[in-house]
């Protein structure tokens, strides 16, 4: 959190130019398995901010067919170097350049619903 407000972590294969919150495979085994793939993907030692999705949609038409589920993250270390730096990199940005940075709106929508989130949580 910053005084202009949260930093959302973006991220994108390293030789793209698409960027977007990194995704893992909807996993049986848990909240556990979905936090190791960020530490490991992104070098990222997060845990939930909010135990319930902040929201969920379909996957796009390119994807499997599915749904996707939104959690909030809060980062709790940021590691320099990260087993997957090579495939993967990470651009932190305040919620205005992150909606300008992704394209689905879907996924846009998601920045708009973890800041009220975020604004009603704090204000309790």
């Amino acid at each position: 959190m910053t005084s202009r407000g949260p930093l959302f972590c973006l991220s994108s294969n390293s030789n793209g130019a698409r960027w977007g919150f990194h995704t893992t495979p909807d996993d049986p085994s848990g909240v556990e398995r979905l936090l190791h793939a960020f530490a490991v993907d992104l070098g990222l030692g997060c845990s939930l901010r909010f135990a319930d999705p902040i929201d969920h949609f379909p996957t796009s038409r390119n994807e499997e067919p599915g749904r996707i589920q939104a959690y909030l993250l809060r980062v709790d270390v940021e590691y320099a170097i990260w087993g997957r730096s090579e495939e993967f990199r990470r651009r932190w940005c305040l919620s205005d350049e992150a909606q300008l940075r992704v394209r689905r709106k879907p996924i846009q929508r998601l920045i708009d619903k973890a800041l009220r989130k975020l604004e009603k949580a704090n204000s309790h």
